[in-house]
């Protein structure tokens, strides 16, 4: 919930930021881009230093960098200051996705799936009570900057929870070497699961980013209903992983996405068609539950499917979750810039016909 909270606080006050510092939506855009690539370059890292340290000062110190990071982007004065800070906060961030989901494999190895759809409906859940009352604080009145605070604040609380917790033996894990990654980038399906993930990501983040932005622009209404179209859709997610471990041990998780990859398609070829606030309501909430399945299921899968080290395996993915988890937003801003942001959500069902299409070779094994 608290990594949840470091990343929405940027979409969320996107158009306030965008006022203050005078900057485009792909430059826009490219803040959550900056944080998200340095998530990617630090996930890597922190998997082989968990290998060899241990998950738990990692997991402190990732809580401690976000603290840094916001608290620097609350005085930043110009764009590259705050993108800076948002690097800043990226790599506090990539130290905490890197270990949170291995952790879960450590506590629950023989009921993965459920227990990684479990932990991950937190993410959502933080979505939803930071975008409530960040952009409750916002219609008050309240600057971007203060919101920021209000993370740094959030970051410092748990990094000295995670200090003084008691974390449990790592299970099932090889000393490492660079033969670890060599060998599960040398596997053909890991591929297949990276490129998926990648996809699944990016509608995830194409969501949370810009919709309030678009109820802005189309919509025009107050922040507190961009923000709760967020929260909307927030609330399909958390919904649906609850859903999915509900599920777990009655539907295959593959043949779960199947179904996803597929209603998430239906859904989504209607965001542009609508202009009606409550009926984009309705949409982003069944658009949630449509993508909420994949990360942990294709995380949890590829655990069972591929014979190698837990940590860095999901290490891996989670390096591709992140990078679609920023270029998607990214591409959709500089359609937005060129075009209108209207037409940059039709990204959204391709990605799903691409998840069609992967999770098929998925089943396939192929």
């Amino acid at each position: 919930m608290s990594f949840a909270s470091s990343g929405i606080v940027i979409p969320l006050c996107l158009p306030e930021i965008s006022k203050t510092l005078n900057i485009s939506l792909s430059q826009g855009g490219a803040m959550e881009t900056a944080r998200t690539f340095i998530i990617v370059a630090v996930l890597l890292i922190s998997g082989i230093l968990a290998n060899r340290w241990g998950k738990k000062p990692l997991m402190a110190i990732g809580q401690y960098l976000i603290a840094i990071g916001a608290i620097m982007a609350s005085y930043s004065q110009d764009y590259y200051i705050l993108i800076i800070s948002l690097m800043i906060m990226g790599i506090g961030g990539g130290a905490t996705e890197a270990i949170i989901n291995p952790l879960v494999l450590d506590i629950h190895p023989n009921e993965s799936s459920k227990y990684l759809s479990l932990t991950n409906a937190f993410y959502p859940i933080g979505v939803i009570f930071s975008a409530l009352l960040f952009g409750e604080l916002l219609t008050l009145g309240y600057s971007w900057r203060s919101l920021f605070l209000f993370i740094a604040i959030i970051a410092l609380a748990m990094g000295f929870i995670f200090n003084i917790s008691k974390f449990p033996e790592q299970r099932n894990q090889k000393i490492f070497s660079w033969n670890l990654i060599k060998n599960v980038l040398f596997l053909k399906v890991f591929w297949i699961y990276s490129f998926a993930i990648f996809l699944a990501a990016g509608v995830e983040s194409a969501f949370t980013f810009w919709s309030r932005s678009y109820v802005e622009i189309y919509l025009h209404d107050l922040p507190r209903a961009g923000a709760l179209a967020v929260v909307v859709f927030s609330c399909g997610m958390a919904f649906g992983r609850f859903l999915a471990a509900r599920l777990s041990n009655k539907v295959s998780p593959k043949i779960l996405m199947m179904w996803s990859s597929f209603f998430g398609l239906l859904i989504t070829i209607f965001v542009t068609f609508i202009t009606n606030l409550i009926l984009f309501g309705v949409l982003l909430f069944f658009a949630g539950i449509a993508t909420a399945c994949f990360w942990p299921n294709i995380l949890a899968v590829a655990a069972e499917d591929l014979d190698t080290d837990a940590t860095i395996l999901m290490v891996l993915l989670a390096v591709f979750g992140v990078a679609g988890f920023g270029f998607i937003p990214w591409v959709m801003g500089m359609i937005g810039d060129n075009m209108d942001l209207k037409s940059s959500f039709l990204l959204i069902p391709v990605c799903f016909l691409g998840l069609i299409y992967l999770i098929k070779r998925i089943l396939r094994k192929v």
